[in-house]
Formats: C-alpha cells, structure tokens, sequence
C-alpha cells in the first residue's frame, strides 16, 4: 500500500474507542517515556483549535519545542500533529504508521486512538518541550484523556454532538468537566453560570485547581486592546479570539512560563488559523470560517456584524442547520446553500434556499464579484481551501 491507500485503511477505522485504563497500559507498556512530557489538554465546543494554537505560538515564542495534535484535518491528514507549526511529513507518518501497523491490527484501534499515539511517537522522537493535546469529542471517555497533564482547559460548552454527549446544556458540561483530574490546574473561559455549577460540581468530586478566565477587552472598529498583566495589546481578530488567548495566557501563567510582553504581541500579530476567518487575498472581501455549530455561527455572525455581500453555508446532518440560518438570516443577505461530498451531508434541498455545487463556489471564490461569506462545516472549509487560489 502507499501512504495515500494507508491514510484511508486508517481513516476506516471508526466507532467506539477502547477503555482509556486498557489504550493507558497499551500506552505504559510501548510507548513509556510519554508519562515525562508536559502535557496540556484543550477541551470545549468551540475554540479548542484555536487555544491550541495560541499555547503552541506562545510557547514557541517563548523558545520551546511544541508538539500539538488536534482533529479533524482540514486537507490533509498530516495536519492532525505538527511540531513547531510544521505538518509531519509524509516520509515519517508512513514510516511511524509501518512501525505500529501490527499493534493497531492486534488492538483493533481507532483511527482516533491511532492519530493520537502516532502523535505520542512523534513528539517523543523529536524530543519536543511540551505536548498540546486538543480533545476529539466530548472529553470523559476521550482518548486523549488516557494521558497525564500539567492542566486541562475547557473554552465553552454548547449544543452539540448530543447524540453521543447529552441533550441538555449541563449534560454535555459533564461530560467536558471529565478531563479534570486531581489536583491539576483546570481553567475555562465558560461564562454560562448553570454550565460553570456543573463544573464546580465535579471539581467537588475529582478536586482539580479550577479556575474561571475572564478578559476584559476595548473595541474600536475591527481593532481590540486589552489588558494583561500590566501591559497593553492590541489585535485584529474576531472578538471570540480573545477568550482564547486569555485562556492560553492564564494557563502558562500559572504553569510558571515567562511571557514577555514584546512575545505575546508577536504571538497575536502572527496568528493564524486556517479555515478560521480565513481572509483570502481578493479584489473584493472573502471569509472562510468552519463555524459548524449554533454557537460558532453566533460568534461569526457577531464578529461580522454589518455584512454587505452574499452567504454560501454547508453542514452535516447532525447539526441544527435550520437554527444556523435563522442566525445568519439576521445579517439580511442572500443565502446560498452548497453541496458538499459526504455521505453525512445534510439534505440542502429541503431547504428551500438557492443551492449550488461546490465547484460552483470555487469559480465564484476565484473571480469574486462581491463580498462573499463562506462557512459551516469543518469539512466544507477543507473541501474549499483545497481548492481555491489565495
């Protein structure tokens, strides 16, 4: 096989993950040393890629070696574990996946559970610093879970994944607040107060260090200033971000890193995040952002505020679709709906909006002729940025 036909022999590997006391001995007995890594998880609905992103610039910045896994991938499956802001090769996933092929076999592991020891691998290899290990879904029963910490984050809780985490809002709090463990730093930027009950109601029975991050923050046009530490710092991202830098910054703050000031504005005018607000180069105003749930179409909408040209959306069936266009119908534009290919695409038709194929939007994407707003699924911004010009 190559690596494309291993990526999807991998990619087939679905359902259920093992229990994380039997995926934590597999781990002790073949993979040891990464029980002598700092470790930081990010857990939440929202943001979790994000935050991850800000702790691995922070970090960097600061001159350590930065490993970070996070999921899904945008366009390619290399993306899932990079060091320092660089993709594993293909060279070494092949060679990493070769490696462990027999034990996946004989373990009948997860594509998720395969993802994150390759990971461990890797970062094991390349001797990184610290490890930044984002939650795939949920966080009680997550893989990621199985591993030690120095701190578990939570960014926010919403509605969503309720066929697997709950159908009330306290209900998927629960199973977020089952990353904490004893005596470990644990910070959300959660600001619901029926969410943040549930949260000090498990720390009561596992007794992490749980802390509430709030940052203030000024905002003139598209620019914000906040305060942090006694200095001043500005950005040009959506609002949203600032919760997650404020998680990030308090984090390493009270692991003990030294941030300095002249580091964490670098951090912020560097940022990136691909498929996250994304603004391509383009004689008129371009977005791409992977808001794939109610709340993130909220935090677009909100960050958008005014917008003047059109709406293409896409999502998944299991997502309240019909609750994300009445968000985005407030911005009082032309929405139109794009098939996308997966088999768990929703049924835009049914809709009764205007639809168009995807390759119809790349065209328009290309030779824009008026602002366009692009967003929805993860899936969709991959299937998109994979294919458009910047």
């Amino acid at each position: 096989m190559n690596v494309e036909q291993k990526i999807e022999k991998m990619e087939s590997c679905r359902g259920k993950n093992h229990d994380l006391l039997l995926y934590r001995e597999w781990l002790n007995e073949y993979l040891p040393d990464h029980k002598a890594v700092s470790k930081i998880q990010v857990g939440g609905t929202n943001g979790k890629g994000s935050t991850c992103q800000w702790l691995q610039g922070l970090l960097k910045n600061s001159g350590f070696k930065v490993g970070v896994f996070t999921s899904p991938h945008l366009i390619s499956h290399f993306e899932r574990i990079v060091v320092n802001n660089e993709m594993i090769s293909s060279v070494d996933w092949e060679r990493i996946y070769d490696q462990y092929e027999p034990l996946f076999n004989e373990k009948q592991m997860t594509m998720f559970e395969m993802d994150l020891w390759m990971a461990l691998a890797y970062f094991l290899e390349q001797e990184v610093d610290v490890m930044i290990m984002e939650v795939g879904m949920g966080g009680r029963l997550d893989a990621t879970t199985a591993l030690d910490y120095s701190a578990t984050l939570i960014t926010n809780v919403g509605m969503d994944h309720q066929q697997y985490l709950g159908d009330c809002i306290e209900q998927i709090a629960y199973e977020k607040s089952g990353i904490f463990k004893p005596g470990v730093l644990a910070l959300t930027t959660e600001k619901k107060e029926n969410c943040q009950r549930v949260m000090e109601q498990v720390a009561s029975i596992i007794m992490p260090m749980l802390g509430f991050v709030s940052l203030p923050y000024q905002q003139d046009g598209n620019k914000i200033s906040f305060e942090w530490n006694e200095h001043t710092y500005y950005m040009n991202l959506p609002y949203y971000q600032v919760d997650n830098l404020a998680l990030a910054l308090e984090c390493l703050f009270a692991l003990g890193v030294e941030l300095k000031p002249e580091v964490i504005q670098k951090t912020i005018d560097e940022f990136n995040w691909l498929g996250r607000f994304t603004q391509l180069k383009r004689d008129y105003r371009v977005i791409l952002d992977g808001a794939h749930n109610v709340d993130g179409i909220r935090s677009l909408v909100n960050s958008v505020k005014e917008w003047k040209g059109s709406i293409y959306f896409s999502a998944l069936s299991d997502k309240d679709v019909k609750e994300m266009l009445d968000i985005l119908n407030t911005l009082h534009c032309p929405i139109t709906l794009v098939h996308i290919d997966s088999y768990r695409a929703y049924d835009l038709d049914s809709l009764h909006y205007p639809v168009i194929s995807k390759e119809e939007l790349i065209k328009k994407i290309n030779n824009p002729s008026e602002d366009m707003l692009v967003c929805g699924s993860l899936y969709f911004m991959g299937e998109i940025l994979e294919k458009v010009k910047d």
